[in-house]
């Protein structure tokens, strides 16, 4: 009965058991099956258990949802050389006992209806192929990436996969590749950290506490007093964000583009990494947040926009019971800056205030906000095109500040190549920032129909030359382009900017067209809002309108829902021979009944943007 996974069926006031199909295995991918394998048995001495998932094992998994059936993309994987002397046998063997010690790597999703969950088992086998290669390192890299690219069924596979890369039956390579649904990033950390007595390039050693913090003890201390309050000031906090966001950061049409559609930009540079240890220490802020003063910057400059925001990933470890732990506990959250006439130094000074508080409430219940921010997109007429990221980690000890100036011939060593793509992503564009020191690696996944990738290097190029300069000239938001050689996008008269971003008007007016049935539809601009005059439409009912306008919006950057409609019977009726209006989102009081009557005292005030019929 090696790993039997077991769910609880609820029935009759007590719980009973419902075996599932059978053993849970190692998933071997078809490229790697003709290696001979090893098979290595565990017991952990912890009982297993089952539970909800935490918030980050929640936000994880709806992202996956979204990438299914392909969610390879969001697996993790790493390669360490082994240290000289380093037999197989030892290898199997701490392998064995990680995956006993550690909850997370015995985890198995559980689906409704006895789920959403999770269950932590106690025993089962592991499979491990052994690859003899003679160039081991090159082997690694090969096994690591064929091994990444399959996904992992969650529910009947384990979470964690293991390679052995041999020369002349010498152990010298080690391949691990983890569902992201169970291991972050920093988990992968803690996981080397007890691999450590195997390593040719062991991490120094830290006093980490003899109980580990598992999955399920997130997963309660999310439903105590203190995890529930907690939860309800965090989405509280990143709902004041979402009601100031722009729609999207990209307010443009996607257009045509080469397989794969979703590309990576490696950026190496020495000169960012100078520039950002600069900044950070003169304004007492992270590195994280001079990245994000940067890439905000460039993205609001080149779309035209007064406020930027990406989805600032937070690793959740400054609590004391997760620092340590080998689980999953980062979750994204959203972070919008100002960028109307101040400074570059202003904007790195905001952002590092900016992402502290995000950060702050980086754990929160995902479903929540979520609910949130349906109704905020509803009242705001948007739908928020959440696909722009940040995430950066600290690889190596902070450079040292050295003031001056950054020469040319820092950014002559500047390097960058293209990566293989994917086809699966939810990215427009995802930066991710490892920070060794001397050096800066940008990985950019980007969107190759909304990013261009030649623009998109344009963007790097022009991040790494306003941060450099910065370190020596103060900079004006107004005076990027003048350092970057990037321009905004042009936008002709049918384009109009509203508080939520970039509105083209006629494309505003075929979305309503489309989704209510009108005979006939006109958009214009009243008061700063968009203003929908419909003929004939399919329902007069006013939250019915407006609710099939947002039900046709996501995916559309370039359009938005109208503020206000007014439903006429026919076009050549008399102006008060109107059926309804008012803005849908709410029952209309008498306060909106004569909107129709001010437009019509006023058409100067209103510009049309395309009539669609």
């Amino acid at each position: 009965m090696l790993g039997s996974v077991y769910l609880p069926l609820v029935g009759g006031g007590r719980q009973a058991l419902l075996r599932r199909s059978g053993p849970v295995h190692s998933k071997i991918p078809a490229e790697l099956a003709g290696f001979p394998a090893r098979v290595i048995p565990f017991q952990a001495v912890a009982e297993g258990g089952e539970g909800p998932l935490t918030w980050a094992q929640q936000h994880m998994f709806a992202l996956m949802e979204q990438l299914s059936p392909d969610t390879s993309s969001v697996n993790l994987r790493f390669t360490w050389a082994l240290r000289r002397g380093v037999s197989e046998q030892d290898v199997l063997a701490a392998l064995r006992e990680l995956v006993e010690d550690f909850d997370a790597l015995r985890t198995v999703y559980v689906p409704p209806p006895y789920g959403p969950g999770q269950r932590v088992l106690r025993e089962g086998e592991l499979v491990v192929p052994v690859i003899e290669a003679e160039a081991a390192a090159t082997a690694a890299d090969g096994a690591a990436a064929t091994m990444w690219s399959v996904a992992f069924d969650v529910s009947e596979e384990w979470p964690i996969r293991f390679a052995l890369v041999t020369s002349a039956g010498v152990p010298k390579q080690l391949v691990v590749v983890a569902s992201h649904l169970v291991l972050d990033q920093t988990g992968g950390h803690w996981v080397r950290h007890h691999l450590r007595d195997l390593l040719a390039r062991p991490p120094a050693p830290v006093a980490v506490p003899e109980h580990a913090h598992r999955p399920l003890d997130e997963a309660e201390w999310e439903k105590s007093d203190a995890g529930r309050r907690h939860g309800e000031r965090a989405v509280a906090w990143h709902a004041e964000t979402l009601r100031v966001m722009p729609q999207t950061m990209l307010p443009r049409p996607a257009v045509a583009y080469d397989s794969p559609r979703y590309r990576y930009l490696q950026f190496d540079s020495p000169a960012l990494a100078m520039a950002v240890s600069a900044l950070a220490a003169r304004h007492q802020v992270s590195p994280a947040s001079v990245l994000y003063a940067g890439v905000s910057a460039i993205a609001g400059h080149v779309s035209g926009l007064d406020r930027s925001f990406l989805q600032l990933t937070v690793g959740n470890r400054i609590a004391p019971r997760t620092r340590f732990a080998v689980g999953m506990h980062t979750q994204d959250v959203p972070v919008c800056i100002d960028l109307l006439d101040i400074s570059i130094s202003d904007l790195i000074a905001r952002s590092g205030v900016a992402l502290t508080r995000a950060a702050r409430f980086g754990p929160h219940p995902p479903g929540e906000l979520a609910k949130l921010r349906h109704e905020i997109e509803h009242e705001r007429g948007i739908s928020f095109d959440l696909s722009c990221w940040l995430n950066y980690r600290q690889l190596g000890p902070a450079r040292p500040h050295t003031p001056g100036k950054i020469g040319p011939d820092a950014l002559d060593r500047t390097i960058w190549r293209w990566l293989d793509g994917v086809d699966s992503s939810t990215s427009t564009y995802f930066v991710f920032a490892d920070d060794a020191g001397n050096m800066l690696r940008l990985t950019l996944l980007l969107d190759a129909a909304i990013l261009p990738p030649e623009e998109s290097l344009a963007w790097l190029r022009g991040m790494e030359r306003l941060l450099c300069t910065a370190t020596t000239t103060e900079i004006g938001t107004t005076e990027i382009g003048e350092h970057t050689g990037l321009e905004p996008a042009r936008r002709d008269g049918d384009w109009h900017l509203t508080k939520a971003g970039w509105a083209h008007m006629p494309s505003v007016t075929e979305l309503v067209r489309n989704a209510t049935g009108a005979r006939q539809a006109e958009v214009a601009v009243h008061d700063d809002e968009l203003v929908a005059t419909l003929i004939d439409p399919d329902s007069t009912d006013l939250q019915k309108v407006h609710a099939a306008c947002m039900d046709a919006l996501p995916g559309m950057r370039v359009a938005m829902a109208p503020h206000r409609y007014v439903i006429h019977a026919d076009a050549h009726g008399p102006a008060e021979n109107i059926l309804a209006e008012g803005t849908g989102r709410f029952e209309d009081d008498p306060l909106t009944r004569n909107f129709s009557r001010r437009l019509a005292r006023n058409p100067e005030r209103s510009r049309p943007g395309g009539i669609a019929s």
